[in-house]
């Protein structure tokens, strides 16, 4: 009797990274699914001394059973901890929610048995501490430390705007790596609804040069796009 599986489309890649060298690449495996639904994870390979694990998810779901069955794979064949790279944080925006959103994905996480989770500016400290209560050491790279790697490279910017004051803090520290003025902008939003009916530009802002917007989450970018007219229709340079 023979058992079919089926191979799944996942946000999930693994890769290995040389520590001497510093080096990111791709390695075997993949998520596969049984006729009942079960996830397996298969053609993995040990990796030795030097080399870790890496699992990169992309998007803001994480397949758990895949994640866990992975990190086993390599706590008992290779020779390094396997670290789980997740730019974002599942149900990271959830951290007031009354269901608990981002603890219980932080706890998930950390019930893999993953011992290490780099992610990239995330939405608040909550999901983090969580995950760190479960054992898991959390790395997050703030959107300082990416401006530094990118735009503080790029000589130009006149200032940078916050699209409100809940953005301030993040923004305010990007304007002072760019030694740049920082400028708050504002929403307006229906009443009835509480959904974004329009922005407000910044007061004060130059004549040219470029701005850098700083927000503290992008969904569909209709902040960005919305914030970018207003203050293209303010300023028209």
């Amino acid at each position: 009797m023979s058992v079919s599986t089926i191979v799944v489309v996942m946000n999930m890649t693994f890769h290995v990274f040389d520590t001497q060298r510093g080096a990111l690449a791709a390695t075997p495996g993949i998520v596969t699914s049984y006729p009942g639904g079960d996830t397996a994870v298969r053609e993995l390979q040990p990796l030795g001394a030097g080399l870790r694990p890496v699992a990169w998810n992309r998007g803001g779901v994480i397949d758990y059973a895949a994640l866990g069955q992975w990190v086993a794979f390599h706590r008992n064949r290779s020779a390094e901890a396997p670290v789980l790279v997740a730019p974002y944080l599942p149900s990271a925006r959830g951290d007031h929610d009354p269901t608990d959103d981002a603890r219980v994905a932080a706890r998930l996480t950390a019930a893999t048995g993953v011992a290490h989770v780099v992610t990239v500016d995330p939405h608040s400290t909550v999901w983090a501490d969580e995950a760190r209560r479960g054992g898991v050491a959390v790395t997050p790279i703030e959107a300082v430390d990416l401006v530094a790697c990118g735009a503080a490279h790029h000589p130009g910017w006149a200032g940078v705007v916050a699209p409100d004051k809940g953005a301030r803090e993040r923004a305010g520290r990007v304007a002072s790596r760019l030694g740049v003025p920082l400028y708050t902008a504002g929403k307006q939003r229906n009443p009835a609804t509480g959904k974004l009916s329009g922005f407000v530009a910044p007061e004060g802002l130059p004549e040219d040069g470029r701005l850098l917007v700083i927000d503290d989450i992008c969904d569909g970018g209709g902040t960005f796009a919305g914030l970018a007219d207003s203050i293209r229709a303010s300023r028209p340079q």
